[in-house]
């Protein structure tokens, strides 16, 4: 703590005392000003009362005037007095009822008290003044008679009376009042009296006991502090003592602790260089591993093991393009961050080509797919000017990146763009060596290779294997007669039906020509005679020409307990030539013989 502020702390008490005393001379003041005000609102309120209670004693004396002398011009004081009564107490309880936010019990009697009178008032005038005018006009006997009877005497007594009540009851509260504001003063008469004798006295003590422990601490301090500034070595305070030895040990361990941070900082970056190295290591690790895999299943695989290490204290997904690019699909994903598909479109850093990060402040909006976060980083994969898909972060604590991903992260896109893009390639060069590039069905080396693979499975597991193998009837009559542009539809319409049959499971190919081959591994051969009802129902046409009823012959061949693919090709071969022989456009299963044949 600095001298300055150490002086400016020891004035904080006299500071709040003397803001203490303005306080309390504020309070007293406002108080003293309410009274003052309450006062001035009494005076005006017996005033008023006054001027209402003289209002009656006219019209009392304007009436007995006309009842004495029986001239209508006697009546003017009782009229105007009559019209200005309820205004003057309407007003007086108006002013009663808002003298403060809640009424008093004081307020409550006073307004008490001002309604008797009015009512009293009221009372007098229906039962004596209109009687008394009323009879003065036709029976003069009977108006004096009602003067006689004193009933209007007590009335006005009765109001007398309230208006005296009324008048004391507001007497006794200004002295009340007065009173209050007299104990108000004299209590912060003594208080302020006391508070500066306190504050006199402390200020005395405190300016003698700060003045000597400064004069110690400073001396002490300033010799320990030559000492260092002339190169001595080997100078040590004990951290024990009064604040000066105090503050000059806390120097000496600051420097020590600067030395030492220095060395943990070299020890940091050693490290830092360690996990550099590592990272290297690493990387070229996974591109190994990458140019090893043959297909991106294969590399899926790969970075499901890798991006976690790679990408310590993170979680996310990496998205591929899919084949009409107008979906990200999830090709891996890690640390629990949800991987679903997302519109490309919707990606704001595939529109801008480049990173996005979260948390920094920026113009973009969220990303439209829905699916953001305020920490969700993305980075968008490019290779030779192709897009191929978005990296998709977020830490897992905190809303930033730990510095170890950060730092891994620029070399690692590069590595995950060249390695994607080398799998992609591949993926393409082998559908084009499987593929028929017609209707896109399997080649007859894909078809070979997973038909092997398929035996050997159900072998192992008992479970059935069917063949159809089938050709459309009269297609080379079809070519002749239509073209081969029409032949090349048909076989297009094939290859749809077949991927439909297949769809959840079994393979279609296409072998060559109009010959195609459907593998059924575990399922019914009850599908070859749906399908040739299916395709015998077809009305096709080829540039607004009709091509007439399309059929089918098809073969049919299960696998037998010791069966090879060799075998179960050439049984389902026979089986289609059977169908062709019989008269075409039907299912035909292997003759017996050739099931035997089938079974050695």
């Amino acid at each position: 703590m600095s001298l300055r502020r150490l002086l400016l702390l020891s004035q904080v008490p006299f500071w709040l005392i003397l803001l203490l005393s303005f306080a309390l001379l504020n309070l007293t003041l406002n108080a003293r000003v309410a009274d003052t005000e309450q006062v001035n609102r009494t005076r005006a309120q017996s005033s008023q009362l006054a001027s209402a209670f003289r209002q009656v004693l006219d019209m009392e004396a304007s009436l007995r005037g006309f009842v004495i002398v029986g001239r209508d011009e006697y009546l003017g004081g009782y009229r105007t007095a009559q019209a200005a009564l309820p205004g003057i107490l309407g007003d007086l309880r108006a002013q009663v009822a808002r003298n403060s936010a809640g009424l008093t019990p004081e307020d409550r009697r006073a307004l008490a008290r001002i309604d008797r009178i009015g009512a009293l008032a009221t009372r007098w005038q229906q039962e004596i003044a209109q009687p008394e005018i009323n009879l003065r006009r036709t029976q003069p006997g009977a108006a004096q008679a009602i003067v006689a009877s004193g009933r209007g005497k007590r009335i006005v007594d009765a109001i007398r009376t309230e208006v005296d009540a009324y008048g004391s009851d507001q007497t006794a509260r200004l002295r009340a009042a007065e009173t209050a504001a007299a104990l108000q003063l004299r209590r912060l008469r003594w208080m302020l009296l006391g508070l500066g004798l306190f504050v006199l006295l402390a200020s005395v003590a405190l300016t003698l006991t700060l003045s000597q422990w400064l004069t110690r601490a400073l001396g002490r301090l300033s010799r320990a502090a030559g000492d260092i500034a002339q190169g001595a070595r080997g100078v040590r305070l004990p951290l024990r003592g009064v604040r000066d030895l105090q503050q000059v040990a806390g120097a000496f361990n600051t420097m020590s602790g600067q030395l030492e941070e220095a060395r943990e900082e070299a020890a940091r970056r050693a490290e830092a260089l360690a996990r550099r190295n590592a990272d290297m290591t690493w990387l070229g690790e996974l591109s190994d591993w990458m140019q090893a895999a043959r297909s991106l299943e294969e590399g899926a695989d790969v970075l499901g093991r890798a991006l976690p290490t790679l990408l310590p204290g993170t979680r996310g997904v990496l998205k591929l393009h899919n084949a009409s690019r107008n979906l990200l699909l999830p090709l891996v994903s890690w640390g629990g961050l949800e991987a679903s598909y997302q519109p490309a479109e919707g990606c704001w850093a595939l529109r801008r080509g480049e990173t996005r990060r979260g948390g920094e402040p920026s113009f973009a909006p969220p990303c439209l797919s829905g699916a953001d976060a305020p920490c969700f980083s993305c980075i968008p994969l490019f290779s030779h000017g192709e897009t191929l898909g978005t990296l998709q972060l977020s830490p897992q604590e905190g809303e930033a990146l730990p510095a170890a991903a950060q730092q891994t992260l620029p070399a690692l896109t590069r590595q995950l763009s060249l390695a994607l893009a080398g799998l992609r390639l591949q993926e393409r060069l082998r559908q084009q060596t499987i593929r028929d590039p017609l209707t896109g069905l399997f080649n007859r080396r894909h078809l070979e290779e997973q038909l092997v693979q398929a035996v050997a499975l159900a072998h192992s597991t008992a479970q059935p294997l069917s063949l159809i193998a089938l050709d459309v009837d009269h297609f080379k009559r079809l070519n002749d007669t239509f073209g081969h542009d029409a032949g090349d539809a048909v076989l297009v319409r094939m290859g749809i039906a077949l991927r439909d049959l297949t769809a959840q499971h079994g393979l279609a190919t296409r072998p060559g020509g109009e010959e195609f081959t459907v593998m059924l591994p575990g399922m019914s051969l009850d599908l070859a005679e749906t399908l040739r009802a299916q395709v015998a129902g077809w009305t096709l046409t080829h540039a607004g020409t009709p091509l007439g009823q399309i059929t089918l012959s098809l073969g049919v061949a299960e696998l037998a307990e010791h069966g090879t693919p060799a075998t179960l090709t050439r049984v389902a071969d026979e089986a289609l030539y059977l169908a062709k022989r019989s008269g075409r456009n039907r299912v035909c299963r292997p003759p017996t013989a050739d099931l035997a044949l089938a079974r050695t």
